[in-house]
């Protein structure tokens, strides 16, 4: 059964989709993945033995070559200009490493990465950070993957570790503005990250061939088994 290398794992949407990986069976009702391997910046609590963590230097990844040996790649690391510090402490974050981590997997023999972007996410648009999540996207789909997978949720709602104060405004709003999104604007409804994470294990077991980006509500429909 093949190995899937999780970068995030302790972020908001990372801990539903560990849990997600752990928890997901064949039709058997087999584990379906063998070794799930978290790279992290602190340690994980130690749980169920297919759960393999390291605790790395996310600057320092050509270090830690051995451990990008695996089948599938998923990235659900991300952060906030805010939080960063910079616009470059920003870039460095969701864009230099996922794509430093996409290069190091393929040579590890990784076929297939799962990317977790942003609704909105262009290079050509006006707002930095969508900037920049458009040219992930564009990056991580050049790199040699038989498949990728990209994953742009809405507005993210959860338990966070940290407080995101703009985001729980935003998440605020939206949640009392829920009757009146429907139609086309049904895309602006908060996405919970428990669905990003459940549709990451869904959409991995399925390895569908080239590229495929996955808006909010194909997201919401993969986290419920199928689109």
């Amino acid at each position: 059964m093949p190995t899937v290398l999780l970068l995030g794992a302790t972020g908001l949407v990372g801990r539903h989709a560990l849990r997600a990986f752990l928890d997901a069976t064949d039709a058997q009702g087999a584990p379906r993945w063998d070794r799930i391997v978290t790279l992290t910046r602190r340690p994980l609590p130690a749980g169920d033995p297919r759960h393999e963590n390291h605790v790395v230097d996310f600057d320092r990844l050509e270090e830690h070559a051995d451990l990008f040996a695996c089948d599938t790649l998923v990235c659900a690391l991300g952060t906030t200009i805010r939080q960063a510090g910079s616009q470059e402490a920003f870039r460095r974050v969701d864009l230099d490493i996922p794509y430093e981590a996409a290069q190091r997997a393929v040579g590890g023999g990784a076929t297939q990465m799962l990317l977790v972007s942003s609704a909105g996410a262009s290079e050509q648009s006006v707002f930095f950070y969508s900037r920049v999540k458009g040219e992930v996207e564009r990056r991580v789909m050049e790199v040699g993957f038989e498949t990728v997978q990209i994953l742009r949720p809405s507005l993210l709602s959860g338990e966070r570790d940290e407080v995101r104060v703009g985001e729980r405004v935003a998440e605020g709003v939206l949640r009392l503005a829920r009757p009146l999104l429907r139609g086309p604007l049904a895309a602006l409804r908060p996405t919970p990250a428990a669905d990003v994470g459940r549709a990451l294990a869904v959409l991995a077991a399925r390895r569908p061939r080239g590229i495929h980006v996955h808006e909010a509500a194909a997201i919401r429909a993969w986290a419920r088994g199928g689109a």
